[in-house]
């Protein structure tokens, strides 16, 4: 662009318009910078100069030239075809013009309209001067907003087109293949090195990916660690011997950061292939379905990927949910826990159910839903309030379970303040189960809500211990009342001798805390017999008494009754 000169464009096939425009230009000056006249005498000439001189501020066109509407096709040209929105277009017409000025000016897109005989000197410079402004501000605010755009959709750290602007690529007609690029570990890096060093790992493997595969796909970057890139090849034989190398070449390049430093680097990739609609979400997918088999994996999108069948569940499991809700379908059931040595129920805990099309559901299948929905904590408000509803009436204690989620809550301590004060109902009649989704045995501030609940008056129970996150140094950091085994040891004790060592071993490591334990997924007399006569303190399961939405007396203590 040349910023010295104002470039304006002469189109007419005689020497009237040429001539007028070319002496007034010798002695005009707009904001100290002179005019320099391009001149055509026909429609072909002057597309050529527009594409050579993309930045031509003013065009004069004469509207009849060759044939009668020749400038109108050329009008047409710029606006539509070159979609030129900044250049000033301005018709000068003879007597002869093909239509009316007020129609040209009505159909067609131009700036000003004038006869031939008002072109003189003096007129001229109005005309000019004014078009030029226009061009200049017009031409600041396209510049402004181009700025803006290019923030929007460019990636601040490398530079490459970001997720908005693979949008708009993906908006385009026809199937695509999509393939997103995560570096393995890449948080670690930030934690170990810091962000800035993050930002000189994330350059080194943009470049790469520019070197390597710009001539072939679009690269882009869409957030922190993520890249993507965009194949059109419809040929998807191409795409996977691509996909397979770029997992290759990742792993043998040694990358090089601005610094002179060298390391290695693994990458999980999403594949889409030939697609079209939701090409990003679906390669989501396939990204996360790939980094849950570990690092450096390959996933190629299909309906059946497992992430896939579990998004859909809980989709469909969140609004179940949501309507059971309103609907009042969301309900409790009580099992009766067993205590040995006093041989009878001492306490129930209250268990959630959710009824749908005459079918009870239990948590194991909408738990997960609530928590992806955010209702965990809603079913947690509805299950506390009915245990102490119903423990007005009896003289039993209750067990809930409470997820980390429902403790972190911000509303949880004042709603159990005015659920106790509402239903006149102590605290020691009240035990929280702790279920894990992570460990709490590393969060300090789960521990001390814990702690003060116990100091509360509540009592404390770590539920499926033995499995999953749960640990021995728990029994350390938390004021524990009661340790549950975890069922999937219970339930398997009479014939896994391993079952039977772990059962014993949380067994005798409770007691030496004085920490009595519950066994639970008691199904049979055979698992009864074992657990209590491995010092199991209380039972709870089926041989005892199934989950009712109401308080049972065990048939269990009914038999033992009569065999006395």
């Amino acid at each position: 662009m040349d910023e010295q000169v104002w470039k304006i464009l002469l189109v007419d096939d005689n020497d009237i318009l040429h001539t007028a425009i070319e002496t007034a230009a010798k002695n005009i000056y707009i904001n100290n910078k002179k005019l320099l006249p391009l001149h055509a005498t026909n429609a072909q000439e002057a597309k050529s100069l527009l594409k050579e001189h993309p930045d031509i501020a003013v065009i004069f066109i004469d509207i009849s030239m060759q044939t009668p509407k020749s400038g109108l096709e050329l009008v047409s040209y710029i606006r539509q075809e070159l979609h030129n929105e900044l250049i000033r277009i301005i018709l000068v017409a003879s007597s002869d013009a093909p239509m009316p000025p007020e129609k040209i000016i009505e159909q067609y897109d131009i700036n000003d309209y004038k006869e031939y005989d008002e072109i003189s000197d003096r007129k001229l410079f109005n005309v000019i001067r004014t078009a030029i402004k226009q061009y200049s501000q017009f031409r600041e605010i396209k510049e402004s907003r181009d700025a803006i755009y290019k923030k929007m959709t460019t990636n601040e750290v490398t530079q490459l087109p970001n997720r908005v602007k693979l949008s708009e690529k993906l908006d385009t007609v026809g199937n695509k293949s999509l393939i997103l690029i995560n570096i393995d570990d890449f948080s670690l890096i930030n934690d170990h090195k810091g962000f800035e060093y993050g930002d000189k790992v994330l350059r080194a493997f943009a470049d790469f990916l520019v070197k390597k595969y710009a001539q072939q796909m679009d690269v882009f970057h869409l957030q922190s660690d993520i890249f993507a890139l965009l194949c059109y090849e419809k040929d998807t034989r191409v795409v996977d011997r691509c996909i397979r190398d770029i997992k290759e070449s990742i792993q043998k390049e040694i990358f090089v950061l601005d610094n002179g430093e060298k390391l290695r680097l693994t990458a999980s990739l999403g594949v889409v292939l030939n697609e079209d609609g939701n090409i990003i979400q679906k390669a989501e997918f396939a990204l996360k379905e790939a980094r849950l088999y570990g690092k450096n994996n390959a996933t190629l999108y299909s309906d059946n990927l497992n992430i896939v069948r579990t998004i859909h569940a809980n989709s469909l499991w969140s609004e179940r949910i949501r309507n059971a809700f309103e609907e009042g379908r969301i309900l409790s059931y009580f099992q009766p826990i067993y205590h040995l040595q006093k041989k009878k129920t001492t306490k129930y805990e209250a268990l959630v159910r959710l009824e749908h099309k005459g079918k009870i559901y239990t948590p194991a299948q909408f738990l997960d839903a609530a928590l992806y929905s955010g209702q965990i904590f809603e079913i947690f408000k509805l299950m506390f309030h009915n245990v102490c509803k119903v423990a007005q009436n009896s003289d039993k204690d209750f067990t809930i379970n409470v997820s980390e989620y429902d403790i972190k809550d911000p509303d949880f301590s004042r709603f159990i303040t005015a659920t106790l004060k509402e239903c006149k109902i102590h605290p020691s009649r009240i035990t929280f189960e702790v279920l894990e989704h992570t460990s709490i045995s590393h969060d300090k501030n789960i521990q001390k809500l814990l702690n003060k609940l116990h100091d509360d008056g509540f009592k404390i129970a770590i539920d499926d211990f033995g499995a999953h996150c749960s640990n021995f140094a728990q029994l350390n950091n938390l004021k524990i009342d009661f340790i549950k085994i975890d069922g999937s040891f219970v339930k398997h004790i009479t014939e896994d001798i391993n079952c039977k060592i772990v059962t014993s071993t949380i067994i005798d490591f409770a007691h030496k805390k004085d920490i009595p334990v519950i066994a639970e997924f008691v199904s049979s007399k055979e698992i009864f017999d074992t657990v209590k006569e491995m010092g199991a303190d209380y039972i709870q399961g089926y041989y005892i008494a199934e989950p009712k939405p109401e308080l049972v007396v065990s048939p269990f203590e009914e038999d033992n009754k009569d065999s006395h």
